[in-house]
C-alpha cells in the first residue's frame, strides 16, 4: 500500500505492462494496422499465469480474427472498418473471452474489458463496448454451445476465419467437407511436442524432472517417442530444456526424420538448415552417424543453428552461411542433401495462426520459383546414388507434388522412392495414412500436429 500526503491508504497500482486483458488489446491493435506480433508477452508481465492468459488471448484473437470482425459489425450496427482500431480490438477482445473461452466468467470478460477502455485511451466508448458486449451476452443465454445464431449463416471462410482464396483452394481440391475439417483443424493448438535426448536422459526420468518444475507432459498418441506440453513459457525456463536434454520439433517433423535417418549417410547437407532440428536429429544419431553440413542465408539464423546444437551437447556440423540457390559445393560431392523449402507454410496455421493473414494468393509465384531453384541446386551436388529430401510445411500442390512433377522431369537421373518401400520408424501408430497415392510423405494438421510434405528423391548410380 502507499499513502497520499493526508494520510489515507491507496491500492498499489500493478505495474504497466502487467495486465494481460490490456496488453493483448494493444497487440492486436497494432497488429491490425499491419504491425507484427510480439515474440514474448511485455517484460513487466512476470506471472507465469498471467503471460500464459497474455498469449492466449492474443492467438485466440489473431486466430478467429474475421469471425470476431463480422460479430463486432452485427452488434455494433456499423461495419468494424469505421471504429476505432483500439475499439474494436476491445470488442474483438470481450467477444473472444464469451466465444471461445468459456471458461472465464462472463461477468469477469464483459467487466475487465470495458474497464481496459481507459488505459488504451479510448475511455469515451466506454458505453459503447459494454453495450455492444452485454448485447452480445445475452444472444449467448439459453445456446447449448457458446456460439451465436448469427453464425450458421456465415460462409465458412468466415466463420472459421480464413482469407477466401485459401478456402476456395482447399474446397475445389479437398471438397467441403474436408475443407471443414482442416479449416477447424488450423484452429486448433494444444501445444507444442518434444524431442527427448535419449542418448542422455529416459522418457520417464524427463517427465518427472519437468514435473518437479510445474511443466506436465504427456506421451504423444501417435508416437510415444515423443512428448507433449501446453506449458512452453515454463517449459523453455526449465533446467532440463536448459540442460539441452530436450528440443521443441513439431511431431510430423520428427515422425518424417525418424522414417528417412536410417537412410541418410555419408556426407549430408541440409540446406536452409535453422533452426537445427532436423540437423539436430541427424547429429543425435548414435548409429551410422553422417558427416554433417548445415547451411543458412542468414548468418544470424546460423547463429541459432549453433546454439541449438550445443545446447543440446551434439557432435558440431561445419555450417556455412550460403544460399540454398547457389551452394559452394562442386558438382556430386553430397550423399545427401535435405531441402526445408521457404513456403507458404499453410500447414503451420494451427502454431503460427498470423500466416492467415500475411499470406496472399500471388505469393505462390514467388515461393515456387525459388523452391524450384533450391532443389535443382540440390539436385547438382548430389552424388550418384545419394538422396534428396525436398521438405515442407505446406499444404498446396505447387509446393509439394507437383514441384516434385516438375523437378523429375528435367532431372532423368533422378527418381522418386514411395515412403511404402521404406520401414517406418518402430512404434509408429499407422503410419500407412501418412503415404500419398504416388509414394510421398503428407501430413495435414491433426491432433498435436501440424501440417508437412516430403519427398524422397534417389540419383541413379
Amino acid at each position: 500500500m502507499t499513502k497520499k500526503s493526508g494520510g489515507k491508504s491507496q491500492p498499489k497500482r500493478p505495474p504497466k505492462g502487467s495486465n494481460p486483458r490490456i496488453e493483448a488489446a494493444r497487440a492486436y491493435t497494432r497488429f491490425l494496422q499491419g504491425q507484427g506480433l510480439p515474440s514474448a508477452p511485455p517484460a513487466a508481465m512476470t506471472q507465469e499465469e498471467d503471460r500464459r492468459f497474455f498469449q492466449n488471448l492474443l492467438s485466440t484473437l489473431v486466430r478467429h480474427r474475421r469471425l470476431l470482425a463480422e460479430l463486432t459489425t452485427r452488434f455494433a450496427g456499423r461495419p468494424v472498418d469505421q471504429l476505432d482500431p483500439s475499439v474494436a480490438a476491445l470488442a474483438a477482445l470481450g467477444l473472444a473471452q464469451l466465444r471461445f473461452l468459456p471458461h472465464i466468467p462472463a461477468h469477469a470478460a464483459l467487466f475487465e474489458t470495458v474497464e481496459a477502455t481507459a488505459a488504451l485511451g479510448v475511455g469515451r466508448a466506454r458505453g459503447m463496448v459494454n453495450g455492444l458486449l452485454r448485447n452480445a451476452q445475452r444472444k449467448l443465454q439459453g445456446t447449448e454451445a457458446p456460439r451465436w445464431p448469427e453464425e450458421a449463416e456465415l460462409p465458412l471462410a468466415v466463420a472459421e476465419s480464413y482469407p477466401d482464396w485459401m478456402v476456395n483452394r482447399w474446397q475445389t481440391r479437398l471438397g467441403e467437407e474436408a475443407t471443414g475439417n482442416l479449416c477447424r483443424e488450423g484452429n486448433r493448438f494444444e501445444g507444442v511436442t518434444l524431442r527427448v535426448e535419449t542418448r542422455r536422459i529416459g522418457m520417464e526420468e524427463l517427465m518427472t524432472r519437468l514435473g518437479e518444475e510445474g511443466v506436465e507432459t504427456f506421451r504423444h498418441p501417435l508416437w510415444s517417442r515423443m512428448l507433449t506440453t501446453t506449458q512452453t513459457g515454463l517449459l523453455i525456463r526449465s533446467q532440463p530444456f536448459r540442460q539441452g536434454l530436450c528440443y521443441i520439433q513439431d511431431a510430423s517433423s520428427q515422425v518424417l526424420m525418424g522414417w528417412v535417418s536410417p537412410r541418410m549417410s555419408g556426407r549430408v547437407l541440409d540446406v536452409a538448415a535453422a533452426p537445427g532440428g532436423k540437423l539436430g536429429w541427424l547429429a543425435g544419431l548414435e548409429k551410422g552417424r553422417p558427416w554433417l553440413a548445415g547451411a543458412d542465408h542468414d548468418p544470424g539464423r546460423l547463429a541459432m543453428v549453433r546454439e541449438n546444437l550445443t545446447r543440446l551437447r551434439l557432435p558440431p556440423a561445419a555450417l556455412l552461411a550460403a544460399d540454398g540457390r547457389a551452394l559452394p559445393f562442386p558438382h556430386r560431392v553430397m550423399n545427401g542433401v535435405v531441402v526445408d523449402a521457404p513456403c507458404s507454410a499453410t500447414g503451420q496455421i494451427r502454431k503460427y495462426p498470423e500466416l492467415k493473414w500475411q499470406r496472399r494468393l500471388e505469393d505462390l509465384t514467388g515461393y515456387v520459383e525459388k523452391q524450384s531453384v533450391m532443389l535443382a541446386e540440390a539436385g547438382r551436388v548430389t552424388a550418384p546414388g545419394g538422396i534428396v529430401l525436398y521438405i515442407t510445411c505446406s499444404l498446396e500442390p505447387e509446393e509439394n507434388e507437383d514441384q516434385v512433377e516438375a523437378f523429375l522431369k528435367t532431372h532423368p537421373h533422378f527418381h522418386r522412392v514411395s515412403f511404402g518401400t521404406l520401414p517406418p520408424p518402430e512404434g509408429l501408430n499407422g503410419p500407412g495414412r501418412f503415404i500419398t497415392r504416388k509414394g510421398d510423405f503428407q501430413v495435414y494438421p491433426g491432433d498435436h500436429i501440424m501440417g508437412l510434405y516430403a519427398a524422397f528423391l534417389r540419383r541413379e548410380g
